[in-house]
């Protein structure tokens, strides 16, 4: 190269500075495309990781967004399930009365068989009498017609009551397909009652009345606090029933009781749902007036299965 070139770099005399500085430039310069480019994939394994990241959160966000959709659906379907069994309860309780009416005929057709038995008896020492007492065959032949139109009466008034207990029992094979076709239409018309009508319960404008329970060993401790009142209020089983009978007679219609069960209250779920249920449904406006429409259900389906 020094033939055809002229060097023009400064201290061109220097034979081992030449070969030394432009060499460790060249490693230096493949050392940081090296790092360079190793940082490159770095970032974009990280573009990557944070992507994946963004679309795992997402799917959790999703996933407890279900869980919470499901468990409100499955608290609702409780409630209506068991407002179905109370109706099909009240319905048995209609079944067993008929079939206490229909004993009550059978003892009565039972009575009128052991009359009618006690009759034929009389009829025939009648006819003994008559044979024997010839002079009283006009006197016994009325008393045996009597006791023939009588007998006839009592088979009439037996046919009678056959025809009724059949009757029965028919009205009773189909109330029994009735209350199955009326527990699933009751359940259709009760979800879209609630979904069209019912208000959603709430604590705006009402007055809010504090419960708190939970158990410490075998006590179980209850708290109550009104809205004039700063802290909560020991009681015992019968003093909170009382101070709510209280609270309640003063707001008969805006009454709003909230239960507070704090997380180490020691009660079962079962246990705090029938407390809850038992507050709600005696002194909190919302579940009183829900309670004030199940008659008017009842009576409903009562009609539809008389008809």
């Amino acid at each position: 190269m020094s033939e055809h070139f002229s060097d023009l770099r400064l201290n061109a005399g220097s034979g081992k500075e030449e070969n030394f500085w432009p060499s460790f430039t060249d490693i230096m310069t493949v050392i940081v495309m090296i790092f360079m480019m190793v940082m490159l994939v770095l970032l974009l394994k990280n573009m990557d990781l944070v992507q994946r990241l963004q679309a795992t959160l997402k799917s959790e966000r999703a996933a407890t967004q279900q869980v919470e959709t499901t468990s409100s659906l499955n608290r609702d379907l409780q409630a209506q399930l068991e407002r179905t069994q109370a109706q099909l309860d009240m319905l048995r309780m209609q079944l067993m009365d008929m079939g206490e009416e229909r004993d009550r005929l059978n003892e009565q057709l039972a009575q009128n068989r052991s009359a009618l038995e006690q009759e034929q008896a009389a009829r025939q020492q009648e006819h003994q009498r008559f044979e024997q007492e010839q002079a009283a065959r006009t006197a016994l032949a009325s008393q045996l017609n009597a006791a023939t139109t009588k007998i006839a009466s009592l088979t009439n008034a037996r046919q009678k009551q056959n025809e009724k207990l059949a009757v029965l029992e028919r009205e009773k094979q189909r109330s029994a397909k009735q209350i199955v076709a009326l527990q699933g239409e009751f359940s259709n018309l009760k979800v879209k009652y609630d979904k069209l009508v019912r208000p959603a319960r709430t604590s705006h404008g009402k007055y809010v009345v504090r419960v708190r329970i939970m158990r410490r060993g075998d006590k179980l401790l209850r708290f109550i606090r009104s809205p004039e009142q700063q802290v909560f209020e020991a009681v015992d089983a019968n003093g909170i029933r009382q101070k709510l009978d209280k609270l309640h007679a003063a707001h008969p219609d805006d009454m709003y009781v909230r239960i507070i069960f704090p997380d180490d209250s020691g009660l079962s779920y079962s246990e705090a749902w029938k407390m809850t249920e038992s507050l709600l449904q005696k002194y909190d406006y919302y579940y009183r007036a829900q309670t004030a429409i199940k008659p008017a259900a009842t009576q409903s389906l009562d009609s539809r299965s008389s008809k």
